[in-house]
């Protein structure tokens, strides 16, 4: 377990003292929500269309890990102090020593933001995660038929990779290696993943899983 907190200490979890710091169990980990930017430039806009919008923040404490079905421990891979965006959904909000704080698996934590940036060159990738710029709507068809907005978005299921993590991690330890790598164009689910914008630019972070095919 790591924690930037201090054992002795009291502190307060949703209007109430505790007589230490909340410490996560299993592969949770505390995060201090940051608020987002309100402009659009250099910075992490939500997609008003996205799967589920995404929030971030600094990693205040995390839990030792959790284990296959099989035994063998899922190294934690984010540490305190990072920065992590994640699936806003996936957490559970709470208030700890006057700060809005969420608790989130490893699990639903969809890359580091190197430097505590919010621009689409600090997003990196954990584990089988991989970030993709997706592709713009054409305005026409092949034949010349003009498309209506619906049309164009409903087919933008292609991109081109700008990172990709390690690897899913297997119970012999290893990462499963991947069959492609950042400048590939893919081919993924329609509704996978979770999409952000970064200025005028829209991105989606991938499970290897949700991607099914390269060239």
């Amino acid at each position: 377990m790591s924690t930037a907190a201090d054992a002795s200490s009291t502190h307060e979890l949703n209007g109430t003292t505790i007589s230490g710091p909340l410490v996560p169990a299993r592969n949770y980990l505390m995060v201090r929500v940051a608020s987002p930017p309100e402009t659009t430039t250099g910075g992490l806009i939500l997609s008003t269309a996205a799967v589920e919008k995404p929030s971030y923040g600094e990693v205040l404490s995390t839990g030792p890990g959790a284990y296959f079905p099989a035994g063998g421990l899922i190294p934690m891979v984010v540490a305190v102090g990072e920065t992590v965006l994640y699936g806003k959904y996936g957490g559970t909000e709470l208030q700890y020593d006057n700060a809005k704080t969420t608790l989130v698996t490893q699990d639903d934590v969809l890359c580091k933001l190197k430097g505590g940036a919010y621009a689409a060159d600090a997003v990196e990738p954990i584990l089988d995660r991989v970030f993709v710029k997706k592709a713009k709507a054409e305005a026409a068809s092949g034949g010349g038929i003009v498309l209506t907005a619906g049309a164009g978005s409903a087919e933008r299921n292609t991109g081109e990779v700008v990172a990709v993590g390690p690897g899913r991690l297997m119970e012999n330890g290893e990462t499963e290696p991947l069959s492609f790598g950042a400048g590939a164009r893919v081919l993924f689910a329609k509704f996978g993943g979770t999409e952000v914008k970064f200025g005028a630019d829209e991105y989606v972070v991938l499970r290897v899983a949700d991607i099914y095919a390269h060239w």
